[in-house]
């Protein structure tokens, strides 16, 4: 019945068990990443409004003259329409259009951050979930130690000590093991809160090691981003130039004299820039300007080496991995089996054994460590540069 209910538990553990990949997936439409959506679109009002034509103006007047020998009725009506000259509307839409663009690709630039940041918590998840199948594999070989010891103590073999010294180590196992477990629970609910919805649990292999891809850093949304936000100014600033120069309109008007005769005609009004010619306003873009022009340098350049040393590391961890893989984990596999035959042959002491198998679980732990690290700077790197 155990066995059952055991088969069923791990069965169902599997079928809730999501991947990186599975969880992207999901979360990459969250309400948080709706949320920017929306934001950004809506700059494609700013575009709307930038290409429609001003609403005419109208006037209208109803006067009644009364004099001593004359009276009558005079009413005025009047229609403008503003002229949109010199290129405002042009420059508007551009500028309106180029921001759009730059919301959009911040947008990018905000999605890569967001997939980064989730690949380092899945694989701080996936790491806990890795130490804790540790644990359980230290606790069973403490087990199987802690049963020979019993076994030998009734036939007299062992010391009462050594059975008390194998007890204790069996309970610290239990004491990581529920520790590592609840580390592994802490870090599910942490995952679980970042995007947005209940993850169970999760699967993945923390020893499959991404390569890290060399990209054109220039074409980044983060930098071009910049570039577009440069472009909106600069109509932006060609647009306030336009407002700067007399703004005109066109417009029909007639009149009821009090003769009883009408008038009309075309009508012209233009503003005259004596005062304010939108100094302040240009003066405001063009230090916006300035100012993206120099994040951009030094956007690039930061990037360029956050990304030089992300790599530098990356590859110095995957040499340490690598060599701990290839001889000094084998070897003091080789070392712990020996450790314990040599110590059922009476060749070694209990002290002895037990502090070769805690340096073997704590390089297995060690080894984790790097996995974790490793995994760290790839996620920083996404976060940046996108998969």
């Amino acid at each position: 019945m155990k066995r059952i209910l055991l088969a069923l538990f791990t069965s169902f553990s599997m079928v809730n068990a999501e991947t990186f990949e599975e969880i992207l997936e999901k979360s990459i439409n969250n309400d948080l990443i709706k949320s920017k959506y929306y934001e950004v679109m809506s700059y494609e009002g700013d575009i709307i409004k930038a290409k429609a034509l001003p609403n005419p103006e109208g006037y209208i007047s109803f006067e009644r003259l009364i004099g001593n020998n004359t009276s009558g009725n005079l009413t005025e009506f009047y229609i403008l329409q503003p002229l949109r000259l010199y290129g405002q509307r042009k420059y508007q839409t551009n500028q309106a259009e180029k921001e759009l663009q730059y919301q959009k690709l911040n947008f990018e630039a905000f999605k890569n951050t967001y997939t980064g940041n989730l690949y380092t918590l899945f694989y701080e998840a996936l790491y806990n979930k890795y130490l804790y199948e540790i644990a359980q594999k230290e606790m069973k070989t403490s087990k199987q130690i802690l049963d020979f010891i019993k076994k030998t103590y009734q036939l007299g073999e062992t010391t009462k000590l050594d059975l008390l010294r194998g007890e204790k180590d069996y309970k610290f196992t239990e004491v990581k093991l529920n520790l590592s477990k609840t580390k592994y629970e802490e870090s599910v609910k942490r995952l679980s809160g970042f995007v947005g919805f209940d993850v169970k649990d999760i699967e993945g292999d923390i020893n499959q090691i991404r390569q890290i891809k060399d990209k054109d850093l220039t074409t980044l949304p983060q930098i071009t981003a910049i570039n577009s936000k440069i472009e909106s100014l600069e109509n932006s600033y060609k647009f306030q130039r336009a407002l700067a120069k007399p703004q005109i309109s066109l417009g029909f008007i007639t009149k009821e004299q009090a003769t009883g005769k009408y008038s009309a005609g075309l009508m012209l009004t233009f503003s005259i820039p004596v005062f304010y010619k939108n100094l302040g306003e240009i003066v405001n873009i063009q230090n916006q300007k300035a100012s993206f022009e120099k994040l951009h340098n030094y956007q690039l350049e930061n990037i360029k080496l956050t990304t030089a040393a992300i790599k530098e590391s990356y590859n110095i961890l995957k040499s340490q991995l690598e060599e701990i893989d290839n001889k000094v984990l084998p070897d003091m596999k080789a070392q712990l089996s020996l450790a314990e035959k040599s110590y059922k042959l009476r060749e070694l002491t209990l002290f002895e054994y037990l502090t070769i198998k805690s340096q073997y679980y704590e390089l297995l732990r060690y080894r984790a460590d790097l996995l974790m690290q490793i995994h760290k700077l790839y996620g920083e790197y996404i976060a940046i540069v996108g998969e």
